[in-house]
């Protein structure tokens, strides 16, 4: 996902009302991504400590393919947890960008049904890393989920 993806020139961190924050690793130079558009991303899940949980990657590179803004009235796969559709905002197709998400707006609801709003890691394995930080640490200061974006098409 990081393919020859030099700095950008600004390592600016924005922070949203909401607790998520952001920076832009690559400026994209595509499409915009904004609300009700139908956006393709490759992704991947890392604790704050730095520990991948999972990835598009780990998943023969399959996108999740979301609606933005989609909350009620919307089928279930086409939603995605609150700090990734906070987050994702302003991208442009073709960008990469950390989204630093408290746990409260990432899987609080369905992991285990696999159809919550996603991304949802496919395996046992990082379903139950994200159980454990959900369950355990989730009043833990700076204890965080952050996800690495790239837009790779939106419709």
């Amino acid at each position: 996902m990081y393919e020859n993806a030099p700095m950008a020139a600004s390592t600016n961190i924005i922070q949203l009302p909401s607790g998520v924050s952001y920076q832009d690793l690559r400026q994209g130079d595509g499409e915009v991504v904004s609300e009700g558009k139908r956006v393709n991303i490759q992704w991947s899940l890392k604790r704050s400590n730095g520990y991948i949980i999972d990835s598009s990657a780990n998943n023969d590179g399959v996108p999740f393919i979301f609606v933005v803004g989609c909350r009620d009235g919307c089928k279930q796969q086409q939603r995605a947890i609150k700090g990734l559709d906070e987050g994702i905002r302003g991208m442009k197709v073709g960008g990469i960008r950390r989204i630093v998400m408290p746990p409260s707006l990432t899987f609080v609801e369905g992991l285990e049904d696999g159809i919550s709003p996603g991304p949802i890691p496919v395996g046992f394995g990082p379903k139950q890393r994200i159980q454990r930080v959900m369950k355990l640490r989730a009043d833990v200061p700076d204890e965080s989920f952050l996800l690495d974006v790239k837009p790779t098409r939106v419709q």
